[in-house]
């Protein structure tokens, strides 16, 4: 598995930024890192979500007592 640095060199080595991207013209070396660098992004929304629901719970509960 990469690492994050590997994943974010990965991400910034001449591949176009943004997303939709043009997989077309990527090479499967290219399309490999960047589904890493994908999935690795989709965690940490993943855990940014867990967080603030975490807060909105807290704060929930805090209001209802």
């Amino acid at each position: 598995m990469m690492t994050e640095d590997d994943l974010l060199a990965a991400a910034a080595a001449g591949m176009p930024v943004g997303i939709p991207r043009d997989l077309d013209d990527m090479s499967g070396e290219n399309l490999m890192a960047y589904k890493s660098v994908l999935l690795f992004e989709i965690e940490r929304v993943e855990q940014a979500l867990n967080r603030r629901d975490g807060v909105r719970k807290g704060a929930e509960a805090l209001f209802r007592t």
